[in-house]
């Protein structure tokens, strides 16, 4: 527990005017432990963690607004990452054909579920799915 949040808020002050930021941000992350409401904490969070992108600004600027509703931060939340999409290949129902040729029946399903999945092209997936239901047929009656 800090003896004086005064104190403690004072030296967070003194550490950020001398741009000792990583210092400025321990102290006054104990002061607003012990004192919600501390506004003047916050904003001097606010200045340090906005140049760092810090995952916890989104919460400092919460606070803010939650103890100044009419605020005016420059602030731009981090966009949240696009969802990766895993490079798939498709390869051609041809090239399938020769998968086949070649005794590689699984290797060919994924690739006849890879096209029906992500082609852009009806002709291709309807085709894809007659060879997959021929396929499966075969497998059934075996």
């Amino acid at each position: 527990m800090i003896s004086s949040i005064h104190k403690t808020y004072s030296k967070g002050e003194k550490a950020f005017n001398n741009k000792n930021f990583l210092e400025a941000k321990k102290y006054l992350i104990a002061v607003v432990e012990h004192d919600v409401n501390h506004y003047a904490s916050y904003l001097l969070l606010f200045e340090i963690l906005n140049k760092s992108n810090s995952p916890l600004l989104k919460s400092v600027v919460a606070e803010l607004k939650r103890l100044n509703p009419n605020i005016s931060l420059d602030y731009r939340p981090t966009p949240k990452p696009k969802k990766i999409i895993k490079n798939t290949s498709i390869v051609t129902i041809s090239y399938i054909k020769l998968m086949l040729q070649q005794g590689k029946k699984l290797q060919a399903k994924k690739s006849l579920n890879a096209i029906i999945k992500h082609s852009k092209i009806k002709k291709q997936i309807v085709e894809a799915e007659k060879l997959l239901q021929t396929l499966n047929a075969k497998k059934d009656q075996k």
